[in-house]
């Protein structure tokens, strides 16, 4: 069911999920699938739009790698997550030029106009109150900087539709979201009112929330989601705080680029470049 904008619970919500990312080992095992192929795209895209010599903040690494491959693709970089418990192993690698960082998005513990590039990885989605996460984040870039931000757009119609195509040719379905015909079509339906409504009638961001799925044996596939992610919320907020699009949709492979060319908005995925 579709939730409401952050509420005056969203405190409790807050801790009761930085408690599940600081102690689920089972969700630092699904992060070990998150290896350097699985993060190529991120990483192409942030190093594409990051200009030489970028002192970058990597939000949200999880296990660290993205910001290790960024620092090997030669910029100063931070990593950051709010969990102690997924960087354990990443600290291993820092140098003079790649330091991690234990701390809250919503709460940076760093000053104005620090970063030439603040990037994250399917972070967006896992925040229980996206509007203050975007208002540090365009607080500790740099005049001239850019933020990159990637991961899966859920309010997306395609995802739901391929989803009821494949079950319907007696193929799997997919965890959460689309695990049944029925399921897949009702998100389908869901989603595609959704858009509609955030695309043609609404001229201001209006941030969606769900219930995460914080249980200890975590099953991924963004059950532990907290916000309806939406490149159009995204893409409203910045302009509305004097920031500019760069770009709205970076696809990655043919498919990718003409649906990021053609329909940015409806991509299944949010890879998304602003400038301050």
């Amino acid at each position: 069911m579709l939730g409401t904008p952050i509420s005056e619970t969203s405190l409790q919500l807050r801790q009761r999920m930085r408690e599940f990312y600081e102690t689920s080992e089972s969700y630092k095992e699904l992060l070990a699938a998150h290896d350097e192929m699985y993060l190529r795209h991120y990483v192409e895209l942030v190093t594409r739009f990051a200009p030489s010599g970028s002192k970058i903040l990597d939000l949200g690494c999880g296990n660290g790698i993205s910001a290790r491959l960024l620092n090997q693709a030669d910029f100063d970089v931070v990593g950051t997550d709010i969990s102690p418990l997924f960087l354990e192993e990443a600290k291993n690698w820092e140098n003079p030029k790649l330091r991690y960082e234990v701390c809250d998005v919503l709460e940076l513990p760093f000053d104005d106009d620090s970063f030439n590039v603040i990037c994250s990885n399917e972070l967006i989605e896992h925040l229980p109150d996206v509007e203050s996460a975007l208002t540090e984040m365009m607080r500790v870039v740099r005049k001239d900087g850019r933020i990159v931000l990637s991961g899966p757009n859920l309010c997306s119609p395609i995802t739901p539709f391929l989803d009821w195509v494949r079950l319907m040719r007696g193929g799997s379905g997919r965890p959460v979201w689309g695990e049944t015909k029925q399921q897949a079509f009702q998100q389908l339906k869901q989603n595609s009112k959704l858009y509609i409504k955030k695309r043609f009638f609404t001229k201001t961001p209006n941030f969606l929330y769900r219930d995460p799925d914080l249980q200890a044996d975590a099953i991924g596939g963004d059950a532990d989601s907290a916000y309806y992610a939406n490149p159009i919320d995204l893409a409203q907020f910045f302009k509305m705080n004097g920031f500019s699009i760069v770009k709205k949709a970076v696809g990655f492979g043919i498919k990718g680029r003409i649906i990021a060319s053609m329909i940015p908005y409806l991509s299944p995925y949010i890879t998304m470049v602003v400038q301050k």
